[in-house]
């Protein structure tokens, strides 16, 4: 994942949210924790750490343990003969979540939290819910280029003064940047019916293109020097450049609206102990963990509100912006034929 790449990354500590539960624990004997619950996930450890203690508190039975790999690996695991090792998938790509349901290996389970925020499928047929969404926006060097000055929106990354200046994340090497293309691609197809229009968005962009990176890193580094003064990143991982060694970092919502990237929750077929994962489902969806989700991710919870009075001085407050309609389906058969087209038929060729 992007956020793993940068070596800015800062870990946010708020003490009174994790030693509060701790107290919790250390106050309560209890019975003796008889079922375990493992969960599948790849979130900060910060934040795992709130959850159990909170969680475990809540229910003294419940032994929760975390197991972490990457999203392609855990669907294989899911699609053993023997059934997945875990029990709950959290913060996982939605773009996996929809293959696996698509493939039967998760359980449906709508929580009273996604009643309320009135979003999802129908009862009974919600296999997966979303858990956390960041937009994609237009960063810059606020020293290289005024906030007066940068593109308020996708069309001004074409004006001939960006010609070279901006650099990108390699579709074909990072997930993140091979599902802006994709959302890029399903806006286009929505505007005209035609994915045509979207290869030739991305042609004009390639052509403003001075080279496509790796990892962040190089971004950002770029950025500082100079050497490019635009790009296009998920805004966590801006979020979490600012936040650590680059002060500088700065961006722009674009004003007629942006693709973003979605992670999930989803309890496995597998699961022998559907009860505990239920009740872990339900307790991720309350404000406090929402809260902790954003102070420690920097992406933002994608049902319900947070306590920002928990938030240190500094952190950005949420921008108003609109999401493309997410179009999940699509992009779980489509995307890889469509990176492989873009691979063929933009790269170099603006």
């Amino acid at each position: 994942m992007i956020g793993r790449a940068l070596a800015v990354q800062r870990r946010f500590r708020h003490g009174l949210l994790v030693l509060g539960c701790l107290s919790a624990l250390s106050a309560c004997e209890g019975p003796p924790r008889d079922t375990t619950l493992v969960v599948r996930t790849t979130l900060p450890e910060e934040l795992l750490d709130y959850v159990e203690a909170s969680f475990e508190a809540e229910n003294p039975t419940v032994d929760v343990r975390f197991s972490e790999s990457a999203g392609e690996e855990s669907l294989a695991d899911a699609q053993s003969a023997e059934g997945a090792t875990f029990d709950v998938w959290w913060g996982a790509p939605a773009r996996t979540l929809v293959r696996a349901a698509e493939a039967g290996l998760l359980q449906p389970y709508r929580p009273p939290w996604l009643q309320q925020a009135g979003v999802g499928q129908p009862d009974g047929e919600a296999r997966w819910q979303v858990t956390l969404v960041s937009p994609f926006v237009i960063a810059f060097n606020r020293d290289e280029v005024p906030i007066a000055r940068a593109p308020a929106d996708w069309v001004d990354l074409f004006h001939f003064r960006w010609t070279g200046e901006i650099r990108l994340m390699d579709p074909a090497l990072v997930d993140e940047a091979a599902y802006f293309v994709g959302a890029r691609l399903l806006e286009a197809v929505r505007e005209g019916g035609d994915p045509l229009a979207g290869f030739d968005w991305h042609r004009r962009l390639d052509a403003q293109t001075e080279q496509y990176a790796r990892e962040p890193l190089e971004i950002l580094r770029a950025l500082e020097s100079g050497e490019a003064l635009l790009t296009v990143l998920p805004r966590y991982v801006v979020e979490e450049a600012r936040s650590g060694d680059a002060p500088w970092i700065h961006y722009r919502l674009p004003e007629s609206g942006t693709p973003m990237l979605v992670r999930g929750v989803a309890i496995t077929k597998s699961t022998e102990v559907p009860e505990a994962a239920r009740r872990f489902i339900d307790h991720i969806g309350t404000m406090d963990v929402a809260t902790a989700s954003k102070l420690y991710t920097r992406w933002q919870p994608g049902h319900g509100d947070v306590d920002m009075s928990r938030f240190p001085a500094r952190f950005e407050i949420d921008q108003r912006w609109t999401p493309y309609p997410l179009g999940l389906d699509t992009l779980a058969t489509r995307l890889d034929a469509w990176i492989d087209r873009w691979d063929l038929n933009v790269r170099d060729k603006g």
